[in-house]
């Protein structure tokens, strides 16, 4: 059995690492977006890719604790922002960083609401990012809350 998962997890990595990235990841932003409120992982691809260009900005909350009004209201997990403005809460099936690329897998309900091209948006790691930095801050953030929201992570 431990033969056949190795060689299917074998098949996803060359599945995963085939893929040509939508845009690079060259500027990492991360910590309290709001002081004693908010964490962030910020991705982007330059320094002004808030205003003019294209980015995921990762948040949660730093309480640990699920608001009672935040799961009736659906919004007991980690957000993703992105260029457009969009907000989804949760979202994310699968991510995974790879040697040179962070793997995003949504849920069709993300795609929809983010504008995403596809379920599976691929992001080359420009050299000049810390990817441990980026595992751990990711890791953070999108472990908080609902775990049915809580993507598999392979950071």
């Amino acid at each position: 059995m431990i033969g056949v998962q190795a060689w299917q997890q074998e098949e996803e990595l060359e599945r995963m690492t085939g893929l040509s990235p939508y845009w690079a990841i060259t500027a990492l932003v991360a910590g309290e977006a709001v002081p004693g409120a908010t964490f962030t992982v910020f991705v982007g691809d330059g320094e002004d890719a808030e205003s003019n260009g294209y980015y995921f900005d990762f948040q949660r909350p730093l309480r640990e604790e699920l608001d009672e009004q935040d799961v009736r209201n659906e919004t007991d997990s980690y957000c993703v922002v992105n260029e457009s403005g969009a907000v989804h809460y949760g979202g994310l099936e699968e991510v995974a960083v790879l040697p040179g690329l962070l793997y995003l897998r949504f849920d069709d309900e993300a795609v929809g609401v983010l504008n995403l091209p596809s379920d599976i948006v691929p992001l080359a790691i420009d050299p000049g990012i810390d990817v441990d930095e980026m595992r751990a801050d990711l890791r953070k953030v999108l472990s908080y809350g609902n775990p049915a929201k809580v993507p598999i992570m392979n950071l």
